[in-house]
Formats: C-alpha cells, sequence, structure tokens
C-alpha cells in the first residue's frame, strides 16, 4: 500500500499545494468559503440526525396520543435542547410558540450554505479574470514567444474556475439534501401539532 506511505502523502501534499498556489490570492478565500460551508453542512446534518432519532422515539407506537396522551409531541420537542421543566398544562398558543421555535432552529444555516455555494463560482470567475488580465498583461510585456511568462496566468484562470465548480456543486447538491429532510422534519411537527389539538378537542367535548 504505497498510497499509505509517508513520504508518498508528503509528496502528494505537496502537489496539491502548488496546484492550489496556481490559483492565486483568489483560492485563499475559496479555501475559506469551503471551510464555513462544510462546517455549516455538518453541523446541520448532526441537528437533523438528532432530531429524527428522537422523532423515531415517538413514531415508534401506533400514534403519539396513544403512548403519552397530549404530552408525547410536547416532550420530543422540549428534549431536543436538553433537560428543562416546564408545565405540562400548555396551551395552544404555548405549542404554537414552541413549534415555530423548533422551525426556526431547523431553518438556521440553511440559507447560509445555499449563499456560500453561489458565491464559490463567482469566486472562480473573479480568478478567471484576473489571470487572464495578468495573461494579456504577460503578452503584451514579453510577447507571445515566451509562453512561461503567461502561462502561469492561465493556470490561475482554470484553477480558480475548476475549484470555484468543485466547492460549489456539493454545496449545492447537500444544501438541497438538507432543505428536503428540514422540509421533511417540520412537515410531521405540524401533523404532530394537530393531532394535540385535536386530542384536546376531544377532551374538552
Amino acid at each position: 500500500m504505497d498510497f499509505f506511505n509517508l513520504s508518498n502523502f508528503d509528496s502528494q501534499f505537496r502537489a496539491a499545494a502548488e496546484y492550489l498556489n496556481q490559483g492565486g490570492y483568489v483560492i485563499y478565500p475559496l479555501i475559506g468559503v469551503s471551510v464555513w460551508m462544510w462546517y455549516l453542512i455538518i453541523k446541520k446534518l448532526c441537528a437533523i440526525a438528532h432530531w429524527r432519532k428522537q422523532m423515531r422515539r415517538v413514531s415508534s407506537s401506533r400514534s403519539v396520543s396513544e403512548r403519552t396522551g397530549i404530552h408525547g409531541v410536547y416532550k420530543i420537542l422540549t428534549e431536543c435542547e436538553g433537560p428543562e421543566h416546564f408545565d405540562p398544562d400548555f396551551d395552544k398558543k404555548i405549542m404554537d410558540s414552541l413549534v415555530q421555535r423548533r422551525q426556526n432552529e431547523l431553518e438556521s444555516h440553511i440559507q447560509t450554505i445555499f449563499v456560500l455555494a453561489s458565491v464559490a463560482p463567482l469566486l472562480g470567475l473573479l480568478g478567471t479574470v484576473t489571470g487572464m488580465i495578468s495573461t494579456f498583461e504577460a503578452i503584451s510585456r514579453f510577447g507571445t514567444a515566451n509562453a512561461r511568462a503567461f502561462a502561469a496566468g492561465i493556470s490561475e484562470a482554470l484553477v480558480t474556475t475548476q475549484m470555484g465548480l468543485i466547492v460549489a456543486v456539493p454545496g449545492l447538491f447537500m444544501g438541497h439534501m438538507i432543505r428536503k429532510r428540514t422540509d421533511n422534519i417540520q412537515l410531521r411537527m405540524e401533523r404532530w401539532k394537530l393531532r394535540i389539538e385535536n386530542y384536546e378537542l376531544r377532551i374538552e367535548n
């Protein structure tokens, strides 16, 4: 397994660093955008996994009301942020506020992921423009005879364009996947809220 050889890894790292350096100064904000975006993606995936685990605890029975009465959904909504103590005799306004709060938590950072994924190709385009400017400057100074003089500008233009797309495409895909899973959780929240309201109406009648 030469791939895991330390010297081989060092040479691969140096080659990757040299390749990124060809992208010029634009490559650094691209790397920053990528790191920030994937941090938010991993954070959202962990939060969604936590929510789905909590929801399976309630969904394992035939219905919420058969398992714990109207306190079933209330319990799962409060447990998602830690062991806090609430008055079990809550009304519709408290439930609406609680559901809205959880939905806002689910929605947080999703738009930021889409913005970062959209910014990446624009940064790549900026690198393309600066690279072409460097190329034309080299041509005007040295002419077309010195290929090495303007090869750096072409490399900068191509590397930043490629990196912008490499960052953007997975980011948009993951953003849409997170959005879909979040919408599914919110839909289930609304269904549970309706179950509680119907349960309360049956008790009152």
